[in-house]
């Protein structure tokens, strides 16, 4: 790998370069501290501080002193919505379709629920694309809720794989008269793909077809590497070109990827149609209260301009060390030999399948690669037990140290 110092700028020098997470309760740092401190290259969070803005505004929160019950004001209701409308391409969105949620993961489970009360309570299928973010296949095993999965294809060259929608597969399980929800994620995790116009479209086309609720997590959305090479197409852009899919379309987003503020609990759906819009409502009133943290946080990444110009830095940085890892797992034999990888068109995550090296270990990616001090995503809760994710929102030099584990493990396979 090469050197830390050729790395671009941190997004916020200062703070990155010196900080430390290790013993501060971080799940990512210390959740495997007594397995002998492992590199985090794991759960879904950044290495890198939040924005000023959006650390002034938690501060200021903060030093008030009051943390009682909080409800979005006139502000930040307009700096969602505009979201919706200006990034995701919702061209009429209002505030009328916003509802606000205390994380993303409890949006799914109300979405099984609202498709439930959308059929008149019966039992309803979700359908899912695997590999998948897990909490995409919990939110129907906690709903008592069976479920479809429709494997990605996977192509390969060179080492690298390149993932598609299996078309065939994907109609097969949304015609099934029990089907009544897709849980969708574009820009998709853990593979990284930014779905095109003519997949969403198609997409939208099929669960308008055979009646099925469309929900769209689109999280990532923010976090698209070169957007010129792979445009974003939100489910909400095409709603006037999809007749149907307004009466049965749920978005959902959240700062909490982009902005690193996943533990300030924020997050919105927009549903445009108020029948659905209050299947989703009732479905979710046991949700949590949103803190006077997630509105600040929400508020000031949203609308102050330097947390535009932190986010084109971040971008950078993500490209390039999304690249790094590229050149060192192609310049390394037996990566080579023993996995292939993505090169994620959007996020921080890099999949990696480890079918080769786990007939020669015979046990979990996870388990070798731990064993030698890098803790990656186990690949099992996505529904690919064969692989593992990388998160490479890191300063470069702690990536390194991954990198290095990671080839040591190969090596000793």
């Amino acid at each position: 790998p090469r050197a830390a110092s050729d790395a671009p700028a941190l997004p916020c020098a200062a703070r990155d370069a010196r900080s430390s997470r290790r013993r501060t309760m971080s799940r990512k740092w210390d959740r495997f501290a007594s397995r002998g401190d492992p590199t985090p290259l794991w759960v879904a969070d950044m290495d890198f501080s939040a924005p000023r803005a959006v650390v002034d505004a938690v501060t200021a929160v903060a030093r008030a002193g009051h943390y009682g019950y909080a409800d979005p004001d006139d502000a930040v209701t307009e700096a969602a919505t505009a979201r919706f409308r200006e990034r995701h391409g919702v061209a009429d969105a209002n505030a009328n379709a916003l509802r606000w949620l205390p994380g993303l993961n409890p949006g799914l489970n109300h979405a099984v629920r609202a498709a439930r009360r959308a059929r008149g309570g019966g039992a309803v299928v979700t359908a899912v694309c695997t590999p998948i973010y897990p909490p995409f296949l919990y939110a129907s095993r906690n709903n008592e809720s069976a479920r479809v999965e429709v494997a990605l294809r996977r192509a390969i060259e060179d080492g690298r794989a390149r993932y598609s929608i299996d078309w065939e597969a994907l109609e097969t399980a949304l015609a099934r008269e029990d089907v009544g929800l897709l849980l969708w994620c574009n820009p998709h995790n853990p593979v990284g793909r930014v779905w095109t116009r003519d997949e969403m479209v198609r997409v939208a086309r099929l669960c308008v077809k055979h009646d099925v609720v469309l929900c769209s997590d689109e999280v990532w959305r923010e976090l698209i590497l070169d957007e010129k090479a792979t445009p974003f197409c939100g489910a909400g852009s095409i709603l006037d070109e999809v007749d149907g899919l307004r009466e049965r379309l749920i978005i959902m987003t959240s700062p909490s990827k982009t902005y690193n503020v996943a533990g300030c609990d924020v997050a919105m759906a927009y549903i445009a149609d108020k029948a659905l819009r209050l299947h989703f409502a009732r479905a979710g009133s046991d949700k949590a209260e949103i803190t006077p943290f997630g509105y600040a946080a929400t508020l000031a990444a949203y609308t102050d301009p330097s947390c535009e110009e932190w986010r084109q830095r971040l971008l950078t940085y993500l490209r390039a060390n999304r690249d790094h890892i590229d050149a060192a797992l192609s310049d390394d034999a037996n990566a080579r030999e023993l996995m292939t990888w993505t090169v994620p068109d959007a996020s921080y995550l890099m999949w990696l399948n480890c079918e080769k090296l786990v007939d020669r270990v015979e046990r979990s990616p996870f388990e070798h690669f731990i064993e030698h001090g890098v803790a990656l995503s186990d690949g099992a809760p996505f529904s690919a037990p064969l692989s593992a994710r990388i998160n490479f929102a890191t300063r470069r030099d702690i990536l390194d140290q991954g990198l290095d584990s990671i080839v040591t493990a190969l090596e000793r396979a």
